[in-house]
């Protein structure tokens, strides 16, 4: 028998797997297309998702080689062999060449990050996310207005839940959670933040609920007016600070603040609390405020120190306690609108505008389906770390931030600034100091000292949402939290 009569058959099942490679193309091809892009990418639309354009491209070239060589297969064979048998080659073909199809395709789609779990959605659907907490790698607790809910990172499974009482919403959260231990204000539709709950976040057991004398100019959900500090919970109220035993709720001591004051914001560290006041005279007017700091020990004032305002405060954010990190936006259009910095001993430090001559910060996130963000605990694209601020930034002409900028807490000035092209849904840092973004559908990570791209591993078919909140689980495992968790988008899910 000759050489070329032996080598005519394999034509048949090498065309085969010509035509089994096009079909896996086409299917993984354009069903990622509809997934991750919604059917469209390039030109106008977002850039396409890794590897997807050679896929595609490949799809077609596959499908004309595949027919023109089942045609030139058959052909070649049709004096030598029986139609049955031709065709029993050609499926031989078509079955062996899945595998590679599906081996090619993932090789050209590259590394990536898959949905490893959901969680369910939602429900009542009115319902809205108000912050989240991270108090350790296995759990993460995500606040509604109607109560806490605590997710295994895991699998996404609801390990437990602590419901607000019928007609009290949660209105504020701390910013800390020391011992794994949360602290929730509670309040009625249009009343003051009066109750506190202190939350043992690993099994959702309540430890105790204490009613306070909270300011009744206070009626809407509002970040910072608790925090845990070491053993003791400080709390603000009317007319004082307040610090109660975290693990009892005890009375521990009470700062009463100086005529006509009002505490608006505190954050802290185990050794210190840090509270904003707003202080004017006996008419309500001359507006000045301060930043003062007390030991959450005894509750003994430390020092004061003023900030750069003339007029009523309007957004206030405390962005971090150690180093002290403090945004404040006053009503005069002609005021601060600016981050600050101080030393530990409240000297003022860095002061950065929030528009600069070249790029506005944008580090607070805002969702589009609600009016406010998640405003018990907002979140934040910026990090507090190694004597910088880092943010994302963008010109006033975008809609999102597709830039991350750091900036000395010394003295303000830049210290770098990288560009992503897509823009920044969410920023953080993990436990290794690292640089950790979502933006343009995958997960950037990036040297927090000089900005440099430590690579980009994209989403495959990624369920975001409207607000996100990141949280690196361990390495190449992300939980990433939605605000609307009730429509199209799950409340949390996990990508590894």
């Amino acid at each position: 028998m000759s050489i070329s009569r032996a080598v005519k058959p394999i034509a048949l099942p090498l065309a085969g797997v010509l035509m089994s490679c096009a079909v896996v193309f086409h299917w993984l091809g354009w069903s990622a297309l509809s997934s991750e892009s919604h059917g469209a990418c390039g030109g106008r639309y977002d850039p396409c998702p890794e590897g997807l354009t050679p896929v595609l491209i490949l799809a077609f070239v596959f499908t004309f080689a595949g027919a023109f060589g089942v045609i030139i297969a058959v052909a070649l064979n049709s004096g030598s062999l029986a139609t049955p048998w031709m065709a029993s080659l050609v499926v031989v073909g078509l079955a062996g060449g899945v595998w590679p199809g599906v081996l090619g395709y993932e090789w050209l789609r590259g590394p990536h990050l898959d949905v490893a779990w959901e969680a369910s959605r939602d429900r009542p659907s009115s319902v809205r996310a108000v912050g989240d907490w991270m108090p350790g790698p296995s759990t993460l607790v995500r606040a509604r207005n109607d109560g806490l809910f605590g997710y295994d990172t895991s699998d996404g499974t609801r390990r437990w839940t602590v419901p607000a009482p019928e007609r009290r919403s949660v209105c504020t959260m701390s910013r800390t959670t020391p011992s794994a231990i949360g602290l929730v204000g509670l309040g009625r539709y249009e009343k003051p933040c009066d109750t506190v709950l202190a939350v043992d976040l690993s099994s959702g057991r309540t430890l105790w609920t204490k009613k306070i004398k909270a300011d009744d100019s206070v009626t809407g959900a509002t970040d910072a007016r608790l925090v845990g500090a070491g053993d003791t919970a400080v709390a603000l109220e009317q007319k004082a600070v307040v610090g109660l035993g975290l693990r009892d709720g005890a009375a521990r001591w009470r700062s009463p603040l100086d005529r006509n004051c009002e505490a608006l914001a505190v954050d802290a560290t185990p050794e210190r609390a840090l509270v904003v006041e707003q202080c004017t005279n006996t008419d309500g007017e001359n507006a000045k405020m301060r930043l003062s700091a007390l030991d959450p020990r005894s509750g003994a004032w430390q020092w004061h120190s003023t900030l750069p305002t003339e007029s009523k405060w309007k957004t206030l954010f405390m962005l971090s306690a150690d180093p002290i990190v403090v945004y404040v936006d006053e009503d005069d259009d002609r005021g601060t609108d600016a981050v600050i910095s101080f030393d530990d001993k409240g000297r003022r430090q860095a002061v950065i505008p929030r528009s600069g001559p070249e790029d506005d910060l944008d580090f607070q996130v805002m969702p589009y389906s609600y009016s406010q963000p998640s405003d018990a605990r907002p979140v934040f694209r910026s990090v507090v770390t190694k004597g910088l601020f880092i943010t994302a930034v963008g010109p006033t002409d975008k809609d999102a931030p597709e830039d991350v900028a750091a900036y000395s807490l010394k003295d303000g000035r830049r210290v770098w600034k990288t560009s992503l092209g897509a823009a920044v849904a969410a920023l953080t840092q993990d436990r290794a100091g690292e640089l950790d973004l979502l933006a343009g559908g995958g997960v950037w990570r990036l040297d927090p000292a000089t900005g440099e791209k430590r690579g980009r591993t994209p989403l495959r078919g990624a369920p975001v949402g409207d607000v996100l909140a990141l949280h690196r689980v361990k390495s190449g495992r992300y939980v990433i939290v939605n605000s609307n968790g009730a429509e199209d988008a799950p409340p949390v899910f996990a990508v590894k």
